[in-house]
């Protein structure tokens, strides 16, 4: 009896990391895009460093315009990603706007630690 408990507890806990991605709830992923990255290991990881990079770019030293600069490409870059129609173009999408986010410049300190498409 103790055995099945943990067994259905374990199922439960592998469901839920295996259905969350880093940037949204994928309990509430609706569109094809949001539910591939969910379904896909490989796309919730690339979904998890973008949305990590994005954050470090954020609060690195990077100045006004730049910081409005780059919440006007996210936002554009979401809404090409969206369009995608195969799990091949998501990926594309997320590997090339990954270094995009990293290639950002400082304007003083030490840049973020930033994750490049080749490292993953």
């Amino acid at each position: 009896m103790l055995y099945q408990k943990v067994s259905v507890l374990a199922i439960g806990i592998a469901m839920a990391v295996t259905t969350q991605a880093a940037s949204f709830d994928c309990a509430k992923a609706s569109t094809y895009v949001e539910k591939e990255i969910c379904g896909n290991e490989r796309l919730s990881s690339l979904d998890e460093v973008l949305a990590n990079n994005y954050k470090y770019m954020l609060a690195a030293n990077i100045g006004e315009g730049v910081v409005k600069d780059l919440r006007q490409t996210q936002n554009q870059w979401l809404k090409q990603r969206n369009n995608c129609t195969t799990s091949e173009c998501i990926e594309n999408a997320y590997l090339t706007r990954i270094n995009a986010v990293c290639d950002y410049p400082v304007i003083s300190g030490v840049h973020p630690a930033c994750t490049y498409a080749d490292d993953i």
